[in-house]
């Protein structure tokens, strides 16, 4: 049985990701896929508000987005107040930070629900 989180999808370096981000920034709540389509998705990330403002989002961000890099793996993600974000657009705003754009227009990638897209760094 996979653990909550996981999918038969998800390729062995997935779950040492997320053992070494579970190390770095304990309390963190985390749920990152691979998908069918081969993405890195992230659908959760929530930073418990006693530690915010202190830098632990964007640890796991600079952990996420290098290891898609070094895997080769495009990551996707939908910004939401669904987990207690006070603002989409700040969101927005973070994600960006870290390469990610607007999943639409002439660019749209239909292999991904997902919003936002992030390529790989070469």
């Amino acid at each position: 049985m996979l653990k909550p989180g996981y999918t038969s999808l998800d390729p062995e370096w997935l779950a040492a990701l997320r053992d070494r981000i579970a190390t770095e920034a304990p309390g963190v709540d985390l749920w990152i896929s691979f998908d069918s389509a081969g993405h890195l998705a992230l659908h959760k990330l929530v930073v418990p508000r006693t530690l915010r403002n202190q830098g632990i989002g964007t640890r796991v961000m600079r952990l996420l987005i290098a290891e898609a890099d070094r895997q080769g793996v495009t990551a996707t993600l939908s910004p939401s107040s669904e987990f207690g974000a006070t603002s989409v657009h700040r969101l927005r705003r973070f994600y960006r930070r870290f390469g990610f754009s607007v999943n639409g227009g002439r660019v749209k990638d239909y292999t991904t629900a997902h919003s936002m897209i992030r390529r790989p760094s070469a």
